[in-house]
């Protein structure tokens, strides 16, 4: 025997060796460690054919066998172990491997006798095209099904029957599709009445078998089997799924569908705390999926019945100290303003917006996700005050969303009592303006008329009289009375007439500020209105909360940071762009910006998660 054949005879061998293991998943492990995947595999060296023949092994059992659904329809695939995002992968794909490689495959096809190694050197022939396409797609279908044959473990059986299934389909080989089929059906039988927690395996089985051009099995009754097995909701749900697709009657799909929300609801029965609400809301979207009214009313009355305390929640709290001298510091400028009208001025324009600078806060929250890998890989939802769920991220750009709003709330938190305090120091040093003085200052606004001025000048007065409830509840509405008069004044067409059950009216603030955003709004500022009023993705949310009556009792620092909001959209002038009034802007003398006339970054600088 010449050195080459003794190459080829040595690496059959050590695959049937390694096919002898108790597990199909060891024994591919067990080659790969003998012939580990690198990196650098691709470059061999034509002329060494011992190199060329491991490297042949190494790569023939490095590639993930995955059944899958492409556009609707069961494929089988071989993908590499690992692919990049620059293109590269290994072991290469089947198509990009070198001729000499492929001429090993080949060659150890006559000598390897485990089943094992015979599907995956046969499959990978009919992969890349070679020689009698259609011979290697039966000789890999009929391997396949013996090689399930030999591992007793019901993962290993799913793990060749679903190739099987899908080469010998390929090539409309009959006669193996139908062993293939047989066998699958014997394997979810023993699985269904063997061990629950192997009964996902049924589920691998099954999916791949509905959509199969074979009707002769009872996949219906298999079907039902693994339901009435299975005490796991997730399972359950996605065998009823099955069913759902293979139903031919629209009775038959009403029922199925009612049993697959009534599943998650039962689930909800036996469980408490997070889970329980997790699976009520999961209910409530399979029946809103249906489109049904009255099993959407059954799933959200399920959830809605859950309380705050039924979820189990941990409230965490703490508290920082701040230097008095600094706090002095901070507050001073609310003191020295030579009036009560200067000192509102400063309150906006040298204090800055509540949540801080937007261009701070993006880099804290894309340092805090650089360096919280794991929280990254979590997705987080956002429950209401209510206890129901609110809003949880759909896509990268939702959890950007959700990351910057967690750091503005986060800055909110400092700023916000700092706020309060400036804004009670103005009546402190300066008395409490009459609500004539405060109309006509507020009425200077092109933003406002008398009766707008004297409703704002009503609210100040009642957080300087430490009605900090009633200052709440009456200014939140005005920021966006403002808004909506901005855009007006701005000329941008944004009024909806009437459609179907829908009555004629504006857009919500969120448009509103994406509107005025587009013209020039500072941004940091719209991140300031939008996070403190009406941000589905993080905030306090006040405008929504305070609207639907989850704000039972409202504090100094939450109508500060609301009044901050109104006091800033009524120093803005209206033009293209949007930009704020200054000294030089205002009729009558009105206040200067600062003592530079500069706005600053925020009251004090933004806390750091990082």
């Amino acid at each position: 025997m010449d050195d080459k054949q003794s190459q080829l005879a040595q690496l059959a061998s050590m695959i049937d060796e390694a096919a002898q293991h108790s597990s199909a998943l060891r024994a591919i492990g067990v080659l790969r460690g003998r012939n580990p995947v690198r990196d650098e595999a691709g470059l061999i060296d034509e002329q060494d054919f011992r190199a060329i023949s491991r490297t042949a092994v190494e790569w023939a059992f490095g590639y993930h066998v995955n059944v899958l659904q492409v556009d609707g329809k069961w494929r089988v695939r071989i993908d590499p172990f690992f692919e990049g995002s620059n293109g590269a992968s290994s072991p290469p794909r089947v198509q990009d491997v070198p001729d000499s490689i492929v001429q090993v495959w080949s060659d150890l096809t006559v000598l390897v006798r485990s089943p094992l190694g015979l599907s995956r050197l046969f499959h990978l022939l009919f992969e890349r095209r070679i020689g009698n396409v259609r011979q290697n797609a039966i000789s890999a279908a009929k391997n396949y099904v013996a090689a399930s044959r030999c591992y007793a473990s019901g993962l290993d059986k799913e793990r060749f029957l679903n190739p099987a299934l899908r080469v010998a389909r390929a090539v409309g080989a009959g006669d193996e599709a139908a062993e293939a089929l047989q066998e699958i059906v014997g394997c979810i039988r023993d699985v269904v009445s063997g061990d629950d927690s192997a009964l996902g395996i049924a589920l691998r089985l099954l999916g791949p078998m509905v959509d199969d051009r074979d009707n002769s099995q009872d996949v219906d009754g298999l079907i039902e089997s693994a339901i009435n097995g299975n005490p796991e909701p997730f399972i359950q749900d996605e065998l009823i799924a099955l069913k759902i697709r293979r139903c031919s009657s629209v009775d038959e799909r009403v029922t199925l569908e009612g049993r697959r929300v009534g599943i998650w609801i039962d689930a909800a029965n036996s469980a408490s705390g997070l889970v329980k609400s997790a699976h009520l809301k999961t209910a409530l979207q399979r029946a809103q999926s249906t489109g049904q009214k009255s099993l959407i009313e059954r799933a959200a009355a399920a959830l809605q019945k859950m309380s705050e305390e039924d979820l189990g929640l941990v409230s965490f709290a703490s508290s920082a100290q701040m230097d008095r001298e600094k706090l002095e510091g901070i507050l001073s400028p609310m003191v020295k303003a030579p009036s009560w009208r200067e000192a509102l001025t400063l309150f906006v324009c040298l204090y800055g917006p509540a949540v801080g600078s937007v261009e701070r806060n993006r880099d804290n929250a894309e340092e805090f996700a650089r360096n919280s890998v794991f929280l990254g890989m979590v997705n987080t939802e956002l429950l209401g005050p209510d206890g129901l769920p609110r809003f949880s991220a759909q896509n990268e750009r939702d959890k950007a969303e959700m990351r910057l709003a967690q750091q503005e709330n986060f800055t909110l938190q400092t700023s916000a009592p700092l706020l309060a305090m400036a804004l009670s120091k103005v009546a402190e040093a300066h008395g409490i303006p009459s609500e004539k003085d405060l109309v006509e200052f507020f009425s200077q606004s092109a933003l406002t008329d008398d009766g707008l001025a004297g409703s704002i000048a009503r609210c100040f007065i009642r957080y300087w009289t430490r009605d900090y409830e009633g200052a709440t509840f009456t200014i939140a509405p005005k920021i966006e009375t403002l808004l909506r008069n901005l855009v007006l004044n701005l000329d941008a067409g944004v009024y909806r007439l009437q459609r179907q059950e829908k009555p004629g009216q504006f857009p919500g603030m969120g448009a509103l500020l994406g509107v005025l955003k587009d013209r020039g709004l500072d941004e940091s500022w719209y991140r300031n209105i939008l996070t403190i009023c009406a941000n589905p993705a993080g905030g306090p949310n006040l405008r929504n909360e305070l609207a639907h009556g989850f704000v039972h009792a409202a504090s100094a620092p939450a109508a500060a940071v609301l009044i901050q909001c109104v006091l800033y959209l009524s120093f803005l002038r209206v033009n293209e762009p949007v930009q704020p009034v200054g000294q030089s802007d205002r009729a009558g003398g009105m206040p200067p910006v600062g003592d530079e006339g500069k706005e600053t970054q925020g009251l004090v600088d933004e806390p750091d998660r990082s």
